[in-house]
């Protein structure tokens, strides 16, 4: 029951992403592509993934600490 919920609480949290950092958080946890390959889908560069990356995963982290602590 947790773990259902757990994972409800993440998918809206992703869905409350940017569309570029949901789309790029997604290709990157989601169907494990690589921030090259994403770089090359979207005509940047790897790090500028990397980055979008990071912040989206913070924004999704923050987003869950709000509702999983007591």
């Amino acid at each position: 029951m947790i773990e259902a919920e757990r994972a409800e609480l993440l998918c809206k949290a992703v869905d409350r992403l940017p569309e570029i950092q949901r789309r790029r958080f997604l290709l990157y946890y989601e169907y494990e592509f690589n921030f090259y390959q994403i770089a090359a889908m979207e005509h940047c560069t790897a790090s500028a993934i990397q980055k979008s990356v990071a912040v989206a995963k913070k924004k999704v982290k923050a987003e869950m600490r709000k509702y999983l602590q007591p």
